[in-house]
């Protein structure tokens, strides 16, 4: 279930995820050296459902946010994904057109900082290639 921003400001606060997805394969792909992949779709996935939503902008990058109670035991836990179904053929038709992106999450910046602003931050752990 995603969540827009206005809902995620409960009293609990809120989850925020952001990066950036390359266009390549591999395993922890090197975002400074990669292309970017534009109009990706990206899901946060905690026990095997969908949390949050994002597209990525031209330049690759993408945030999203969710409800802490929904999703951040389970980040914080390691049982949350970030998954990238678009194929990759899209931003680039030399790459393959089946498999998919994935990343652990892990935790962006500090612990106190995001717990002040009522947000717990996340990121990319390192996007890695997927057969199907």
């Amino acid at each position: 279930m995603a969540f827009k921003a206005a809902s995620a400001q409960g009293k609990l606060g809120r989850l925020v995820v952001a990066g950036v997805v390359p266009c390549n394969t591999g395993t922890l792909i090197d975002v400074a050296t990669s292309p970017p992949f534009p109009n990706a779709k990206v899901e946060l996935r905690c026990g095997g459902g969908a949390v949050a939503r994002a597209t990525t902008s031209q330049n690759g990058s993408f945030a999203m946010e969710a409800d802490v109670a929904s999703a951040a035991v389970a980040a914080v836990a390691g049982a949350c994904e970030l998954v990238v179904d678009t194929p990759l053929a899209r931003c680039d038709a030399r790459l393959p057109a089946a498999g998919r992106l994935v990343s652990d999450v892990q935790q962006g910046g500090t612990l106190i900082g995001g717990l002040l602003d009522g947000a717990l931050r996340l990121a990319p752990a390192g996007f890695s290639f997927r057969m199907a």
